[in-house]
């Protein structure tokens, strides 16, 4: 392992993965999520319904000039690239040995949330770059005295904040460590107030939105990640099970188990580790019992996990638990390489044990909606589309090039849509209803979804039907309709 884990062959591994999601990002069509994003990126606002405004201004720059699937989706190949980096250099200072940094940028890389996390472009991307941004740039503050470095936190801390709401968990991570260490003596300067100022500076656009909104935004997450749905144990479990798929599960136990005996440990380095991991699991872990917690949500934790994880593992006390290293990035590449695989090959072949699990794969949503709009040319008498959903109008509009005027029903989930009056005002003519199978279109589905009323496309992969678009011609308002933009 001394000889395998330098800076030579943790690049070379960075490279080869980076090659294998460029070439993912180039083939596989855009996830409704991605597409909905794109749409944010051609009505650029310093605010939005569902998220802070940073990946809508990612996705703006890296499509200046292709609006491909390739350069829709290219920040989350420069993230990889600046957190490895990052994770590299912080590893490096904290333990000063190059086997925990090569460990860290090898672990972090090898990861699910890693491999599949940073091709799909959601505010994940730009949220994870800059919590590691800021955990780094807070390293800086108290391992070189310098003032400077506080400002700079500031702005990154803003960043962070403008890319997901989520990154407020900073505050009280970094709060923490400064408790428990002598590091507190900040708290009686300046300087951590003014980068918290700083940081509410650059957040103030999306507050100011917000204030003209209804502060809607706010409202919406706060219901999406706290609102009660009845307490269960069920849905910490959930939450766990996708932890262990998004990190892997051996990775993901003993960077816990580090993180849990680093409490107990009095060197600063582990303790900078802890306070940005941990305390974001076990908050995600305990609002899961009243609310399902998406995998995703504490991803930002698992930058300082993998260097926790290397360090136990690798360090110069680590003894006998190097091979658990090892252990971790095996299992978690073979899940990488067998989601990625299986996105783009269709590897797994769940038609032999269910048909529900062929229509449910989560990566059927990669495919589809080029087809769509090659379908919906063939209504050139049809200036319009109204759909149940936000991201399926935003795919007929990407992949229709916007030849097609989409937009959503009122029936359907609140979205940016509600708040965009150009997607509102469609043109005079005829339209057309399109939805899928597993759309709720109102109570009269049936009668519409019926061969007399509207014409079937089915989405094959693989030769097995994994989605049923519908299309119906928009009725006159005298008429019943399954559901309405008005």
């Amino acid at each position: 392992m001394k000889i395998l884990l330098n800076g030579r062959n943790a690049t070379i591994f960075v490279g080869v993965l980076i090659v294998w999601r460029l070439y993912l990002s180039a083939s596989l069509q855009l996830h409704p999520d991605e597409a909905y994003y794109w749409l944010w990126s051609r009505n650029l606002d310093i605010g939005y319904f569902d998220h802070p405004p940073l990946v809508a201004y990612c996705i703006w720059l890296t499509t200046l000039f292709s609006k491909s699937e390739l350069w829709v989706r290219f920040s989350g190949t420069l993230v990889s690239l600046v957190l490895s980096g990052l994770i590299w250099h912080l590893a490096l200072q904290l333990f000063k040995n190059v086997q925990v940094a090569a460990g860290s940028v090898i672990l972090f890389n090898a990861l699910p949330l890693t491999t599949m996390g940073l091709v799909v472009i959601t505010p994940d991307t730009p949220v994870l770059l800059f919590w590691a941004v800021s955990v780094y740039l807070f390293w800086q503050t108290l391992r070189g005295e310098q003032s400077w470095h506080w400002y700079a936190l500031g702005v990154a801390l803003g960043l962070a904040l403008l890319s997901k709401y989520t990154a407020i968990l900073l505050l009280p991570s970094l709060l923490v460590y400064l408790v428990l260490t002598d590091d507190r003596r900040w708290l009686k300067t300046t300087y951590p107030y003014r980068a918290l100022l700083i940081g509410f500076l650059c957040f103030l656009p999306v507050l100011y939105w917000n204030s003209q909104h209804d502060w809607v935004s706010f409202t919406f997450q706060l219901k999406n990640g706290l609102n009660s749905e009845g307490y269960s144990l069920a849905k910490v479990g959930e939450y766990l099970g996708g932890q262990l798929l998004i990190i892997g599960p051996i990775a993901w136990a003993v960077g816990v188990w580090a993180a849990v005996v680093g409490i107990f440990r009095k060197d600063r380095e582990t303790l900078l580790l802890v306070c940005t991991s941990l305390p974001v699991i076990a908050f995600f872990a305990l609002s899961s019992f009243k609310k399902a917690a998406g995998p995703n949500w504490p991803a930002f934790a698992y930058v300082t996990l993998c260097i926790l994880v290397a360090q136990y593992c690798l360090g110069n006390a680590a003894g006998k638990r190097r091979w658990l290293w090892s252990a971790a990035c095996v299992t978690s590449l073979s899940l990488s390489a067998l989601t990625s695989l299986h996105a783009r090959f269709n590897v797994i072949p769940l038609d032999r044990y269910s048909r529900d699990l062929v229509t449910t794969d989560a990566t059927n949503y990669f495919y589809g909606w080029r087809e769509l709009a090659a379908e919906l040319s063939k209504y050139p008498d049809k200036g319009f589309a109204v759909t149940p959903s936000h991201q399926l109008s935003a795919e007929i509009i990407y992949y229709t090039d916007s030849n097609v005027a989409a937009t959503t029903a009122r029936m359907a989930r609140p979205s940016q849509f509600n708040l965009w009056r150009q997607y509102n005002d469609l043109p005079r003519g005829e339209g057309l209803y399109v939805w899928t199978d597993s759309d709720f279109i109102g109570h009269n589905g049936d009668y519409f979804a019926s061969p007399a009323r509207s014409d079937l496309l089915n989405i094959v992969r693989d030769g097995n039907v994994v989605r049923k678009f519908h299309f119906s011609s928009a009725q006159p308002a005298s008429l019943p309709h399954p559901f309405s933009a008005n």
